[in-house]
């Protein structure tokens, strides 16, 4: 059943099964989207996981550039600069403080849903893509409740910058999953490999998918890899 709840700290659209919701995921979408972006997936996930509640809310800000929402201001985002090893990362660093500026909401956010749902945190999935992916991931790590898992799908890198983030600073090691295309031409597979490279270096579990001739964007193949790991999340409740 689609819903729009307007009684949470974001607006936010909803897929809610019939009956009473056992588990819940959460969608954060990409820079300037909004929660109808994702929602379109809710149907097919409904299919695979009943009794599970599906939110997907609007970022807090609005962006002129698409007509919809940002988790942050990408101001000066170039894939290209992003390919280059050394301004990739400064860039990258770049974004944590506003990171960690939109945590407040995105924290206060995951609390509410708790509340709202009366569901256990080990019984909540945080996804996003692309700015979204940045946002659940590190939102994620930082929550002072170990949620299930969380999965990063064409996501901006966390970052250790050792100023905002470091990796003494994780919270909760929960398991993260990313899933990211080969021909990816907004957020490149180098960013992919750096993502990778520093969650496995801080000691936690990185399952991770590349998806042959995938964009910036979601296929089958990258559905099918989400399902599989919203099963692999669920099943070790």
């Amino acid at each position: 059943m689609k819903k729009v709840l307007e009684d949470l700290p974001l607006h936010t659209y909803a897929f809610l099964p019939s009956e009473k919701a056992e588990r819940a995921v959460v969608f954060f979408h990409g820079y300037g989207a909004d929660g109808r972006d994702l929602f379109s997936l809710s149907p097919v996930l409904a299919g695979f996981f009943p009794q599970t509640a599906f939110y997907f809310p609007d970022a807090p800000e609005r962006t002129g550039v698409f007509g919809g929402y940002q988790w942050f201001p990408l101001d000066d985002y170039d894939p290209l600069m992003l390919s280059d090893p050394e301004r990739g990362e400064k860039y990258l660093n770049s974004l944590m403080p506003f990171a960690e500026r939109t945590r407040a909401i995105t924290d206060s956010y995951i609390e509410a849903i708790l509340k709202y749902t009366k569901i256990p945190a080990h019984k909540l999935i945080l996804c996003g893509f692309s700015q979204g992916g940045l946002m659940a991931i590190y939102t994620s790590l930082r929550f002072a409740q170990k949620l299930a898992g969380t999965i990063g799908l064409s996501s901006v890198a966390v970052m250790f910058d050792g100023q905002v983030f470091s990796k003494d600073r994780i919270v909760s090691r929960l398991p993260v999953t990313l899933i990211h295309g080969n021909a990816d031409n907004v957020v490149p597979l180098t960013v992919f490999e750096r993502h990778k490279k520093n969650l496995t270096d801080a000691g936690l579990v990185v399952n991770h998918f590349i998806v042959p001739g995938l964009m910036h964007g979601i296929d089958e193949t990258a559905l099918k890899h989400l399902i599989d790991a919203i099963t692999s999340y669920f099943s070790v409740e």
